[in-house]
């Protein structure tokens, strides 16, 4: 079954971004109001162990950028 949790503002967003094992990896932080009942749903699905994903997006999206990695070596 699949499960949907949508977070309708966020503020204070950080990123950090490092090399691990030569591919870069980036930890997000943020703030937001987020129900009881959906914070019960995210912590179940931490300890299932359950794959997550997360979808981000802004309804004022000025510029889309396409990045693509170099397959030179």
């Amino acid at each position: 079954m699949k499960v949907e949790i949508t977070i309708g503002e966020i503020t204070k967003l950080l990123t950090r971004t490092k090399v691990e094992e030569g591919a870069l990896v980036t930890t997000l932080q943020l703030q937001a109001r987020i129900p009881v009942p959906d914070i019960a749903r995210i912590l179940n699905l931490q300890r299932q162990g359950a794959p997550i994903f997360v979808v981000i997006g802004s309804p004022q999206g000025a510029l889309d950028l396409n990045i693509q990695e170099d397959q030179k070596k």
